[in-house]
């Protein structure tokens, strides 16, 4: 979910209440035992600021996509890597997942840098062809693959940024680094779809007039793309 958390903004170009959309897709993507992932979503946010210092976002998040099985992490069973050499280990499967997450924190603009610190909870949702599958092949010790299709996880965030001109005239460009942890799992068996914890990096740059557009990269992906719109109350 690529959401980034609002800059800060001097005088007037400061409100207190914002929301925003984004439309965000990953063209390629590698994740824990799986490969070729293409994706395309969007998401609705909304932040809220109060003594000054403070923050509170929340956000909603949806996509769609397909992706393959594969081995690049972790041991694999042999049974994993035969059925890999069928045609169903062959197919694409398709998938959509849900995600909500709310986040507390502080943020600072010091002369031309702004940074930042946060943390919240994250809750996930999947399905599609591909979830049956895994689930399939759990069933028939194939693959060790504990992840639940409903879960929720604790995350933390930090971030530092650069004001583009006084008073950030022409927009900020900063740095967001986001950690979701999930459950430690084991080193043994073919597992898919699961991490001790996932770490997200992006650089986004924001105008004063409310665009916005950046690309991350993630320990699940390859690289994503987002652009957006915030409005400000």
């Amino acid at each position: 979910m690529p959401v980034y958390h609002e800059p800060r903004w001097s005088g007037e170009q400061q409100k207190n209440f914002t929301v925003g959309v984004d439309l965000f897709g990953t063209p390629y993507g590698i994740g824990q035992n799986v490969d070729e992932v293409h994706s395309v979503g969007g998401d609705l946010f909304a932040q809220y600021r109060f003594l000054d210092v403070f923050f509170v976002q929340a956000a909603f998040a949806g996509n769609d996509g397909s992706l393959k099985f594969d081995c690049n992490d972790k041991p694999c069973w042999d049974k994993y890597r035969e059925w890999m050499n069928s045609k169903e280990g062959g197919d694409s499967y398709s998938f959509w997942s849900l995600q909500e997450q709310a986040m507390l924190g502080l943020d600072f603009n010091v002369g031309f840098v702004q940074f930042g610190f946060g943390g919240g909870v994250m809750l996930s949702q999947s399905n599609g062809d591909y979830e049956d599958k895994r689930k399939e092949l759990m069933e028939r010790d194939v693959i060790y693959s504990p992840a639940e299709s409903n879960e929720i996880f604790p995350m933390v965030g930090i971030w530092y940024g650069f004001n583009l001109g006084k008073n950030a005239r022409y927009g900020v460009i900063k740095n967001e680094t986001r950690i979701v942890f999930s459950d430690d799992l084991s080193e043994e068996g073919s597992l898919i779809g699961g991490v001790g914890s996932a770490m997200s990096m992006g650089l986004v740059y924001y105008h004063p007039s409310g665009f916005h557009g950046g690309v991350s990269t993630s320990t699940q992906e390859l690289f994503s793309i987002n652009l957006g719109k915030t409005f400000s109350f």
